[in-house]
């Protein structure tokens, strides 16, 4: 059959029709409850918050009101359960610091604030192990206890205790031994003297730990001699253990082979995908079907 051209009328009605669809598809909202491909990009300030039915933010991450970038996981009551960033204390400046905490808001878990090598919590502790000479009346050092010992914390801890008997000097050392060490270096020494009566002599040391590389093996051990005097000096120790830095002083000083290294999973953040550079086809003048 031979083509018959459109008069006016027929024109206006399908011009008609096509707006009638533009305008329905223009009022019909897409799903948003799906992220098939690409990315979400939350920048400028902004913040993603996921809250549940009575307004409690469960989720939260973007820029806190400190200004670093955070990321915030809470329980349905509002206690925070996980944090990255948004931490800080009066009069310090921002730290990205980790903490996971209890139902009662106490960190359980962190690294540490000051010393950023190290773990801050939970605490670890050390066991020492007695040897023959926990009982000496040796004249030149012995070993009495012994520990080694993975470093996880920046900060070791040591409460012990050293009788002096009666009428006699004693003296008592703490010592460690680094990887790669030859020999102990002296940590601590202590002296103590009795009149005529003997008496237990504390012994007590927090020190950094300087110069030592998270997670480095490494060895303590405690050494006790008579150096004026006779009779039987005895060591015990009470309690050891690693934990973090309560104030800046406590910071370590960095190993001297410390060349941070990013490794290469994390060295450089994903690349941008890239943009579509197709050019939009050409549909030439007239009337054309709409998308579907």
């Amino acid at each position: 059959m031979a083509a018959i051209p459109l008069d006016l009328l027929d024109r206006i009605r399908a011009l008609e029709q096509q707006v009638r669809e533009l305008t329905g598809r223009a009022q019909t909202r897409p799903a948003l409850d799906k992220i098939l491909h690409g990315d979400v990009t939350v920048g400028e300030g902004g913040r993603l918050l996921v809250q549940d039915p009575d307004g409690t933010h469960i989720f939260e991450t973007g820029q806190a009101p400190q200004g670093d970038w955070f990321v915030r996981l809470r329980r349905d009551t509002g206690a925070v359960a996980l944090g990255v960033g948004a931490n800080t204390y009066t009069g310090d400046d921002t730290r990205q610091m980790v903490r996971m905490f209890s139902r009662t808001g106490q960190a359980v878990v962190m690294d540490d604030y000051y010393a950023d090598e190290y773990l801050g919590r939970p605490s670890i502790p050390i066991p020492w192990q007695p040897t023959t000479t926990v009982s000496s009346t040796a004249t030149a050092p012995v070993t009495a206890w012994l520990a080694a010992q993975r470093v996880q914390c920046a900060v070791f801890y040591l409460t012990a205790e050293m009788w002096c008997p009666a009428n006699t000097t004693v003296t008592a050392e703490l010592e460690f031994r680094g990887p790669g060490d030859a020999g102990y270096e002296s940590w601590q020494t202590w002296t103590a003297t009795a009149g005529a009566a003997g008496k237990w002599e504390s012994l007590v040391v927090a020190r950094p730990m300087h110069r030592i590389a998270h997670f480095s093996h490494v060895t303590w051990r405690l050494r006790h001699h008579v150096v004026k005097g006779t009779g039987t000096v005895v060591t015990q120790v009470i309690g050891s253990y690693q934990r973090n830095t309560q104030t800046a002083a406590e910071t370590p000083d960095p190993p001297v082979q410390a060349a941070a290294q990013t490794p290469a999973l994390f060295a450089a953040p994903l690349p941008e995908p890239a943009p579509d550079t197709a050019a939009p086809p050409n549909p030439g003048p007239g009337l054309h079907p709409l998308d579907e």
